[in-house]
């Protein structure tokens, strides 16, 4: 494992000092270790969820699910009464 020096701002030292005093930790190194993980975890759904947007995207225009820019605009005025809804 390599070591790394880092430093915490206050709140964050105080934060993972009390993980570790509640025992939920058995180290400084544990508690740090875990949050990356979630982080990449999120990172990683957050992905997931755009692979999906864009395959479903993807297939809509495949399918002729499309609409042109006029088209939409011509709708958000007629649902808002705004003459130009893209501002």
């Amino acid at each position: 494992m390599v070591t790394k020096s880092i430093s915490f701002p206050p709140d964050l030292e105080a934060y993972i000092d009390a993980k570790v005093a509640a025992g939920e930790y058995a180290d400084e190194s544990d508690v740090v270790c875990d949050g990356l993980r979630l982080m990449m975890q999120e990172e990683a759904q957050k992905m997931e969820w755009l692979r999906a947007a864009i395959a479903e995207g993807d297939a809509d225009i495949r399918a002729g699910r499309v609409y042109r820019s006029a088209e939409v605009r011509a709708h958000l005025a007629k649902i808002t009464g705004l003459r130009n809804p893209s501002s």
